[in-house]
């Protein structure tokens, strides 16, 4: 990173000078030796860098094989970690070690009750961790930034709103995770989530930089019985800096997002768009077939139709200002959900190079989600009735917003989105809340 700098800052150096006016020969000499000064400082500073880094690595795992020959009082055989940090599971005590190391010393923090789950439920990224004891359904998180690692155990089992209802399922426990964008410029800088599924309680956990943001039950309790087995039946997909967390079982769709998370059932979804400026390109509705001229696709089958396309083979000259998949909802209370794919959250220009790369990346991104989300649509269809388990509704007035309700739904109606018979039937649901 600082290298990079560096450099940029010795190329913005070299078109200020040639900026301030015309050299003579003895001139571009002088400029030209300092330029390659400036590069060799780079080049040595990046060198020194990688030998400090290399040897303080060194020393790091020196100190940890030297702890491990010396203490034997803790049983060391089931370990992960890296250098910065090792994690110790003693069966017969019951405890894990934390153990952060850096060229200074050596700091350990120990934590009761907790046994190991599987390496695949162990997951470390500099300076986050996530461990989950599949056993006591106890989740482990924390960071090791400074000497003394900061972690927290939470009891699963304990918050978990269905655990006095037995299930009938033995699925293993998994982490996924997912990479989202938090800044592009000066260079690209990433950040993981993850999400622990629990798919034998219908229960999942999002883990931000270290601290647990969010813990809730998908499913409804009185529904989990209905799944048996071992088999899994849920899947994800990171796209862009969305994570799409699905259970196919009970038609079931979790988005976290870069603040949150969105929750609903694959029958909830009405109709999916993708759209650039306002403009919408592509369009599929779960109720018929969307009406008007079809620019640049074709019919998809089923219920649903292309408006547009996502090639961008004439679109050489444009200012991108947003890139939204819009989803509809049958949800009085929550209409709609945008998922916004400009991770840059600036203008693209395509005619620049480096902006064009971007916006393809993006557009690809988009295209990903929007041909998922049409495979739910269709999915939906198979449905039965909703077991999603809304625990973060938010309570509102049964009357409260009936008339634009009622609004939305004529200009769905008036769209060709809602057929008569559907526009009355929501519009009887409405009127009897």
């Amino acid at each position: 990173m600082k290298a990079k700098t560096l450099l940029s800052s010795s190329v913005l150096l070299l078109f200020a000078v040639l900026a301030g006016g015309s050299f003579d020969g003895d001139d571009i000499k002088i400029f030209l030796w300092l330029a390659g000064g400036a590069f060799l400082c780079v080049v040595v500073g990046v060198i020194i860098q990688s030998i400090v880094q290399s040897n303080n690595k060194k020393k790091r795992l020196e100190m940890i094989e030297k702890d491990e020959t010396e203490n034997k009082d803790f049983d060391r055989s089931v370990n992960f970690g890296n250098d910065r940090c090792k994690f110790y599971f003693d069966a017969s005590k019951k405890q894990v070690m934390i153990m952060r190391v850096m060229t200074e010393g050596i700091n350990k923090q120990f934590v009761d009750d907790f046994e190991f789950g599987g390496k695949e439920l162990c997951r470390q990224n500099d300076p986050y961790f996530c461990i989950y004891d599949s056993k006591n359904r106890k989740l482990l998180t924390g960071t090791y930034e400074g000497m003394t690692p900061i972690f927290c155990v939470r009891d699963i089992a304990t918050e978990d709103k269905h655990k006095d209802i037995v299930p009938k399922s033995d699925i293993a426990p998994k982490i996924v995770c997912n990479a989202i964008t938090t800044a592009i410029s000066p260079s690209p800088t990433k950040e993981l989530i993850y999400t622990l599924v629990d798919e034998t309680h219908g229960l999942m956990a999002i883990v931000r930089k270290g601290k647990i943001s969010s813990l809730f039950n998908y499913v409804n309790g009185s529904s989990l019985p209905r799944k048996t087995g071992n088999k899994s039946y849920v899947h994800d997909k990171g796209i862009g800096n969305y994570h799409f967390v699905m259970d196919d079982f009970f038609n079931v769709l979790v988005i976290v997002t870069p603040s949150s998370y969105e929750l609903f059932n694959y029958s909830d979804i009405i109709e999916v768009s993708y759209e650039e400026n306002g403009t919408k390109l592509y369009s599929k509705s779960a109720m018929r077939t969307v009406g008007g001229a079809i620019v640049g696709g074709a019919l998809i089958g089923g219920a649903g139709a292309v408006v547009g396309g996502l090639s961008g083979t004439s679109k050489k000259n444009m200012e991108i200002k947003t890139m939204q998949i819009k989803i509809l909802l049958r949800d009085t209370q929550r209409t709609s959900l945008v998922l916004n794919f400009n991770d840059s959250n600036r203008i693209l220009k395509t005619k620049n190079a480096n902006d064009n790369i971007l916006y393809e990346n993006y557009q690809k991104n988009a295209n990903c989600a929007k041909d998922l989300l049409f495979v739910i649509i269709d999915r939906a269809k198979q449905s039965g009735n909703p077991i999603v388990q809304q625990v973060a509704q938010v309570p509102s007035s049964p009357k409260s917003g009936i008339a634009d309700e009622l609004a939305k739904l004529a200009q769905l109606k008036a769209d060709g989105i809602l057929t008569d018979e559907e526009f009355n039937t929501q519009k009887v649901k409405l009127l009897n809340l």
